[in-house]
């Protein structure tokens, strides 16, 4: 199964990688951290699946 990790930024297409971040700097308060896709070289974030379905728990 392909992951938000095996895909390119799909603003500029760079790599992935795995980050975690604090939910408040998402704007979520319910949670201590949440893990995101990030491109290291436009900032570009993105929520994989695992994440996204603790949101909508």
């Amino acid at each position: 199964m392909t992951s938000e990790y095996d895909l390119g930024c799909a603003v500029c297409g760079s790599s992935l990688t795995r980050r975690e971040v604090t939910a408040e700097a998402l704007g979520f308060s319910s949670f201590d951290s949440l893990e995101v896709a990030e491109c290291p070289d436009c900032g570009g974030r993105y929520f994989p699946e695992t994440t996204l379905e603790r949101l909508q728990t």
